[in-house]
C-alpha cells in the first residue's frame, strides 16, 4: 500500500509520491464531475468508485483507425457515455486525443458519426481522417521529400555537434607528450598494455592463492570478478584506441595509394553490413540477444574503427589544429547550447503531422463552427482541458530507466509515465499537477506524440548498447526529454534545456537515464505496456474494456501476457481470461468469436469485469473487408511500420472496428447504467458470436 500524502502536498508545483492522493483527486475533480453531466437525474451514481475504463492499445495508424470504428459503435449504442477513464497508448492515443480535442477542449458532440444518417452532418470529420491516413506526407505542400529532409536534417545537426569534438580529441591525442615519450595515442597504448598485464598478473596471483580461506568466500570472489572484468574491458579498449596511428601508418606505408584509400571505407562498410544483417535477422518485438548481439557489437566496433581511421587521417598531418576545426568546434558549442534536442529530431516533424491530422482546427470546413487559429491546437495545454461528458483521458508513455539502480526498473527498462489533464508522472518519479508540470506547457499534441514515439534507442526492441549508440549518433529517435516531476526547477530553471552533449552521451551509454536525474527520457508507452490496461487496474476500475489493435499475426498475445505479469507483480491483481476462443479455427483464418470476457481480482478481493477485444476476422463482415484481406493477407495485422493508409486500408480497419464494437454492445443501446452493467454480465465468458451483417448502419 502506498503511503498517504495529503492533497495539499500536490499544490504549488510540489510533487507527491503517493498514487492514492492522485486517485482521490481524480475522483473528486474529474470522475464525479463527468458523472454529474452523464447522470444528472441519478445522484447515487455520482460517487465514481465503480469506474468504467476503456483502453485503446498501441499500433500506429492501424490502431487509431480500428479504434475509431470501435468508438463509433460505442457511441451508437450509448456505451461510450458510461466510460469514465480513457487510457490510451501510442496509436490508440491518436484517436483518443482527437476525441478529447473535440469533446473536452472544444466541448462539441461526438464528432465522428455513429451511423450513416449522421454522416451528412459530421462526415466531414470522418472524411478528414480518412484522407489523412497517410499523415506523414499529407499533401498541402508536404511530400516524401519533406519527410526525408526532416530525417536528414536531424542527422546532420547531430553530426555537426559531435564530429568537431571527435576531431579535436583526435588532434590532441596526436600531439607529442614529453613525459610519455610519444603521442597521446602512445600513452593510451601503454596504459592499455599495463592494464592487460595487471589483469594477467592478478589472475595468476588469484590462482596461486585460491586455496586460502580468506579468498574463497562469496564477497572476495565477487570483487575479483568485477575487478578482472573492468581491467580486461578497459585494457582492450585503450589498446584498440592507441593502435589507430600505427594501423593508419601501416596501411599508408604497405599499400598502394588507391588501396590505402579503399581499406578505410571497407572497414566501415563491413561494420555497417554486420549491423544491418544482425538487425534484420531479429524478430519483431524481441530484444536483440545471442548471436545477433555479438554481430551488432562486432559491426559497431568495425564501423567506429573505420570512422576513427578516417578522422585520424584527416587531422594527423596538420600539426596544430587547423582554422576550420576551430570554427567547427565553435559551431558545435553554439548548437549544443542553444538548439533544442526535442525539436532537432524526427519528434517535432512527427508531432506536427499528428496534430494536423487528429486535432484539426479548420472547423468551418468540417461543418463544426468557426475556424480556430493553428495555435489553438499547437498550444492546447493538457492542464487547461476541462471535464465534460467525455472520458477522463490518460495518455501513457514510457519513462526510460535503463540506468536505474533499482533492479526492477532497470530490468524492465522503464516505468509507466502518465500525461493527463490533472497529473503527470510515474510511481518512480512521483506525480505533479499538470498545470505546474514543465511550467504548465505540456500540451495535448506533444503528449500523444510522445506516447507514440516507437522509434527510439534504449527500448526493449533495441536494448543492445551498440545499436543504441548508433541510433543516438545518427539521431534516429522520436522520444522526448522532459523534466522529472520529483526535480522541479528553480526560478530560472525553465530557461535552461538539457545540454545536447549531456543528452547525447547519456542516451548513448544509458548511465544517466534513471528516476533521480533532473531530466527523464520519455518514449512510446508500448515500450512499457501496450494495452492501456495497467493504469486502469491501478485505479481499480469496476468495468474494463480493452481494445488490442497491436500487430499479432501469430496470435501470441504478447502484450496481454506482459500486462498480466505487470499487474500481478505491481498491484497483486490477477487476470482470469481465456483467449482460446479468439484463435482461428479454419484455413481462412476466421475466428469464431469477436471478443472474450474475463475477470480481474484485486489484492483486496474485489473483482472487476473485463472485456478483451482484438483485431480479428469473423463471419458476417462486409465483402469489402474480405476483399481487402484477399489482396493483403496480413490484414488485420499488417506491420505497424506501415503508417501510410489509403482509403481502402482505412475503411477496412475502421469498418472492422465498428462491426466488432457493435457485437460487444450486443447491438442494443445501453441507455441506463443498469443496462450497461447487464451488458457486461450478459457477455459470454467464452466469447461473443453473432453475425455482423445484422447491424443496420
Amino acid at each position: 500500500m502506498e503511503k498517504n500524502v495529503t492533497p495539499d502536498q500536490t499544490q504549488t508545483g510540489r510533487c507527491t509520491e503517493a498514487f492514492d492522493t492522485v486517485l482521490e483527486l481524480e475522483l473528486n475533480e474529474r470522475i464525479i464531475a463527468r458523472r454529474r453531466q452523464a447522470y444528472p437525474e441519478t445522484p447515487e451514481l455520482h460517487d465514481g468508485r465503480d469506474a468504467v475504463g476503456l483502453g485503446l492499445s498501441g499500433g500506429g495508424v492501424r490502431s487509431a483507425t480500428f479504434n475509431l470504428g470501435l468508438l463509433q459503435a460505442f457511441q451508437r449504442f450509448q456505451f461510450l457515455k458510461h466510460v469514465d477513464y480513457l487510457s490510451t497508448v501510442s496509436g490508440g492515443g491518436y484517436i483518443g486525443s482527437s476525441l478529447t480535442w473535440f469533446m473536452s477542449r472544444l466541448k462539441l458532440a461526438f464528432p465522428f458519426g455513429a451511423q450513416r444518417k449522421d454522416y451528412c452532418r459530421t462526415s466531414n470529420v470522418l472524411h478528414w481522417l480518412r484522407v489523412h491516413g497517410n499523415y506523414l506526407t499529407p499533401g498541402g505542400g508536404l511530400t516524401i521529400w519533406n519527410l526525408i529532409a526532416a530525417i536528414l536534417s536531424g542527422i546532420v545537426i547531430n553530426l555537426l555537434v559531435l564530429a568537431p569534438v571527435f576531431l579535436v580529441v583526435l588532434t590532441l591525442l596526436s600531439r607529442q607528450i614529453n613525459w610519455c615519450g610519444g603521442s597521446g595515442f602512445d600513452c593510451l597504448l601503454y596504459l592499455g598494455g599495463i592494464l592487460l598485464a595487471t589483469f594477467l598478473l592478478y589472475s595468476v596471483i588469484s590462482a596461486l592463492t585460491s586455496g586460502l580461506p580468506s579468498v574463497r568466500g562469496y564477497r572476495a570472489q565477487r570483487e575479483k570478478s568485477e575487478l578482472t572484468g573492468k581491467l580486461l574491458m578497459l585494457g582492450v579498449a585503450l589498446v584498440v584506441a592507441g593502435s589507430i596511428p600505427h594501423v593508419s601508418g601501416y596501411l599508408h606505408a604497405s599499400l598502394l595509394p588507391w588501396l590505402d584509400k579503399t581499406v578505410r571505407p571497407a572497414i566501415s562498410l563491413a561494420g555497417l553490413a554486420a549491423l544491418i544483417g544482425a538487425w534484420r535477422s531479429r524478430k519483431d518485438g524481441n530484444e536483440t540477444q545471442g548471436i545477433r548481439s555479438v554481430f551488432l557489437s562486432l559491426g559497431l566496433g568495425l564501423l567506429i574503427y573505420g570512422l576513427t581511421l578516417w578522422g585520424y587521417h584527416a587531422v594527423s598531418g596538420c600539426g596544430s589544429m587547423p582554422t576550420w576545426l576551430y570554427w567547427s568546434l565553435a559551431l558545435s558549442l553554439v548548437l549544443a547550447i542553444f538548439a533544442n534536442v526535442n525539436h532537432v529530431s524526427m519528434h517535432r516533424y512527427y508531432r506536427d503531422r499528428l496534430m494536423e491530422t487528429y486535432l484539426p482546427y479548420n472547423l468551418e470546413s468540417l461543418g463544426l463552427g468557426k475556424d480556430l487559429s493553428v495555435s489553438a491546437a499547437d498550444s492546447c495545454d493538457l492542464g487547461s482541458i476541462e471535464q465534460t461528458i467525455a472520458p477522463y483521458h490518460i495518455i501513457n508513455a514510457n519513462a526510460n530507466m535503463v540506468g536505474s539502480k533499482n533492479p526492477k526498473l532497470k530490468g524492465r527498462g522503464g516505468d509507466n509515465f502518465i500525461l493527463s489533464p490533472l497529473f503527470c508522472g510515474a510511481s518512480s518519479t512521483g506525480y505533479q499537477r499538470t498545470a505546474d508540470y514543465a511550467g504548465g506547457r505540456m500540451n495535448l499534441s506533444t503528449a500523444f506524440a510522445i506516447s507514440g514515439a516507437a522509434v527510439d534507442p534504449n527500448t526493449y526492441a533495441t536494448r543492445s548498447r551498440p545499436l543504441t549508440f548508433l541510433m543516438t549518433l545518427f539521431n534516429v529517435r522520436l522520444g522526448y526529454w522532459a523534466r522529472n516531476p520529483k526535480r522541479p526547477p528553480g526560478r530560472l530553471g525553465y530557461l535552461f534545456r538539457p545540454s545536447w552533449y549531456w543528452y547525447m552521451f547519456t542516451e548513448m551509454l544509458g548511465n544517466g537515464m534513471n528516476e533521480n536525474h533532473k531530466y527523464i527520457h520519455l518514449s512510446d508507452g508500448g515500450h512499457f505496456e501496450n494495452l492501456g490496461l495497467y493504469e486502469l487496474i491501478r485505479r481499480r476500475c469496476r468495468y474494463i474494456v480493452i481494445a488490442d489493435a497491436s500487430a499479432d499475426p501469430d496470435w501470441n498475445f504478447d502484450d496481454l501476457a506482459r500486462v498480466i505479469r505487470l499487474v500481478r507483480v505491481d498491484f497483486g491483481a490477477a487476470i482470469d481470461l481465456d483467449i482460446s476462443p479468439l484463435l482461428p479455427q479454419d484455413e481462412g483464418r476466421r475466428s469464431p468469436c469477436a471478443f472474450v470476457r474475463g475477470k480481474v481480482t484485486y489484492a483486496d478481493g474485489s473483482q472487476a469485469e473485463l472485456i478483451y477485444v482484438t483485431t480479428l476476422v469473423v463471419d458476417g463482415l462486409p465483402e469489402d473487408i474480405y476483399g481487402y484481406r484477399c489482396a493483403h493477407p496480413e490484414f488485420p495485422d499488417e506491420p505497424t511500420a506501415d503508417q501510410f493508409f489509403d482509403e481502402a486500408q482505412f475503411e477496412a480497419y475502421r469498418e472492422l472496428g465498428y462491426r466488432i464494437g457493435s457485437l460487444v454492445c450486443g447491438q442494443v443501446p445501453c441507455e441506463s447504467r443498469e443496462a450497461f452493467a447487464l451488458r457486461f454480465r450478459a457477455a459470454p465468458t467464452n466469447g461473443a458470436t453473432g453475425s455482423a451483417k445484422t447491424i443496420d448502419k
